[in-house]
């Protein structure tokens, strides 16, 4: 379904779809059209695909969640994300002591692509202007569709941040980073290189480990995707709290291969000598960066340690050396295994605007 908000003639027209349109802009990988068709589903509540019109042109374009379920996944729920504490993500700052009842807060309008980022496509010259008068007529929208606030999840580039500063009624909150390796030419001593001293032992002694194993990590053929994915992914799954189902991940492993041709597809296995596969990793090509999608592993299997940061780091960063990959995407936070293994990070923080005028007390200092 499809709805716009009517505008004098020549002023800028909000067009919102419940399904991808085909007029969607291409920007960003998180962005792009074959992502959000992948992965659309991932985040709770109703999607929503926001574009700012003039004559027919789009100037800016996101995407959002309308989120009612006060208890969804924490990476997107806003009372979690604010007031938890524990926070969901440890470098996030400690929340003030004041805290509101979990149902004030929902329902409430995400501003976020499925990848944890959000970005705001647009071509135009006057960027953030452009930004700005999106963000401005989607709150509009989310206050007529009645949300309670509206939330910019994991805002990514200066853009985004810039106009959201400069607009008082958005209130900033630390939010966690995104890592990223960027991928030296050269061989694998040029990437141990620049890692520090501490880093290239942890790196050696994982290799010196997987030899003693008998486990090799391979690049292998994509087209055979299928059981053996799925089988270790859901290992995986189970591990974090068992936040997907079987169905689900078999439904996205063939939404994928309708959506990414192999070619684009790096798979990566750990193997025993034996031939058993106790770890893998894919990643998705896309220009000159691969993002991490899924890896998975054998835990019961004692040959499976360590092929974690084999299958993540160290043959995907020699096979995209050979390829001229520029980086490689290990999406949002910063543990210590990716500092040590040559990632830095950009943040990806949060801004919130109260839609009702009983929200933004809960965030403003007690007097």
């Amino acid at each position: 379904m499809k709805r716009s908000r009517s505008a004098p003639t020549g002023a800028p027209v909000l067009v919102v779809d419940e399904e991808l349109p085909d007029q969607w802009p291409e920007g960003t990988f998180l962005t792009s059209p074959a992502w959000l068709r992948m992965m659309g589903d991932r985040p709770p509540g109703r999607a929503y695909y926001f574009r700012l019109l003039r004559g027919g042109r789009t100037i800016a374009a996101t995407t959002g969640y309308l989120i009612e379920d006060a208890d969804c996944y924490e990476s997107f729920n806003i009372h979690d994300l604010l007031w938890r504490y524990p926070p969901v993500f440890p470098d996030q700052e400690r929340p003030s002591t004041r805290v509101p009842e979990r149902a004030a807060l929902f329902p409430f309008l995400a501003i976020v692509q499925p990848g944890y980022e959000c970005e705001v496509v647009t071509r135009e010259a006057r960027v953030e202007e452009a930004v700005r008068d999106l963000l401005a007529e989607v709150n509009r929208w989310a206050r007529q569709s009645g949300a309670v606030c509206t939330a910019v999840l994991y805002a990514a580039g200066p853009a985004l941040a810039a106009a959201l500063d400069a607009e008082q009624g958005w209130h900033r909150r630390s939010g966690t980073v995104r890592s990223v390796l960027d991928v030296p030419t050269g061989s694998f001593d040029d990437y141990l290189a620049r890692l520090s001293k501490s880093g290239r032992q942890k790196v050696r002694w994982d290799l010196r480990d997987l030899l003693r194993a008998g486990v090799r990590t391979t690049l292998v053929d994509a087209t055979g995707l299928g059981d053996t994915e799925v089988r270790l992914r859901m290992n995986l799954v189970a591990k974090y709290g068992g936040y997907s189902s079987l169905a689900v991940e078999r439904s996205r492993l063939e939404r994928l291969a309708t959506l990414f041709p192999s070619e684009r597809l790096r798979l990566f296995h750990s193997t025993t000598t034996g031939g058993d596969v106790v770890g893998f990793s894919l990643f998705i090509s896309y220009g000159d960066q691969w993002h991490v999608f899924w890896c998975g592993f054998d835990y019961e299997n004692p040959a499976s340690r360590r092929t974690y940061f084999d299958a993540m780091f160290y043959s995907p960063v020699r096979v995209a050396q050979t390829e001229e990959v520029r980086t490689i995407d290990y999406g949002l936070g910063y543990e210590k295994s990716k500092k040590w293994r040559g990632c830095h990070t950009t943040p990806r923080d949060m801004w919130v605007t109260d839609l009702r005028g009983d929200v933004a007390r809960w965030w403003e200092p007690v007097a």
